[in-house]
């Protein structure tokens, strides 16, 4: 089978998938939300989640596949994948409300562009595909669930949140990028194997003066929706 190409029938039938699976996951937690506790159906998920990153990156991390430049779960989805099933674990702890905030800001505003332009060449008939789709789609479903299902609202506190949280991984992930020759978190010299939004921004290093405050930009678009919001519950003045 021919490797996987952006834009065609598989791409397009993962995101339905994936969009489905969100419908029916919120549907589920509607009906067994536990505002004290996660529920057996969140835990359910969270592990199954961490189960299938286990074996995804285990697998990259066989010998005969392991190469540092490529395969190490430093990737921005990767982490944001963990932190999804921390966020079901442990969100009616107001202590773990930075999880939530680096989940919805890393989600909505950075997580969607592996959705959207997948840095994936591997067709349906590889595991490493069906891994792909399932960690990245649960980082969505698990952003979506928490605004509907357990009420979560961003604040501009949580906007710093997320943005300290993606300075601190950059600053630890370029000097890795720099010293192996690699590219994650798309900050490195090489771009990534399918066209993306990283083509368009010039070459490295300059790229760099671009990509990071454009990242903070789209954050700070993920406040929209709910400045607006705020806007339209304050009561008209007489």
């Amino acid at each position: 089978m021919e490797a996987f190409r952006p834009f065609t029938f598989s791409h397009g039938c993962a995101v339905l998938c994936i969009a489905l699976l969100i419908v029916v996951a919120v549907a589920c937690g509607r009906k067994l939300q536990d505002r004290h506790a996660p529920t057996h159906f969140e835990r359910t998920l969270a592990f199954a989640n961490i189960a299938v990153w286990l074996a995804a990156h285990g697998w990259w991390q066989l010998p005969e596949r392991f190469d540092p430049v490529t395969t190490l779960p430093l990737q921005m989805c990767h982490l944001t994948s963990l932190i999804a099933s921390a966020v079901l674990l442990t969100r009616h702890d107001t202590q773990h409300r930075a999880l939530r905030a680096i989940l919805y800001f890393w989600a909505f505003s950075l997580c969607t562009q592996a959705m959207i332009t997948p840095s994936l060449v591997e067709p349906p008939s590889s595991p490493v595909f069906w891994s792909f789709w399932f960690l990245h789609g649960f980082v969505m479903l698990t952003a979506i669930y928490d605004i509907v299902v357990n009420g979560f609202r961003p604040t501009w506190r949580d906007y710093r949140t997320a943005c300290v949280a993606s300075a601190s991984y950059v600053a630890v992930v370029l000097p890795i990028n720099l010293m192996l020759g690699a590219n994650y978190g798309f900050v490195g010299k090489s771009k990534p194997l399918n066209p993306s939004i990283v083509d368009l921004l010039g070459p490295w290093p300059e790229r760099l003066l671009i990509i990071v405050p454009l990242a903070a930009l789209a954050m700070a678009l993920a406040m929209l929706p709910w400045m607006m919001a705020s806007k339209l519950k304050r009561p008209a003045r007489a």
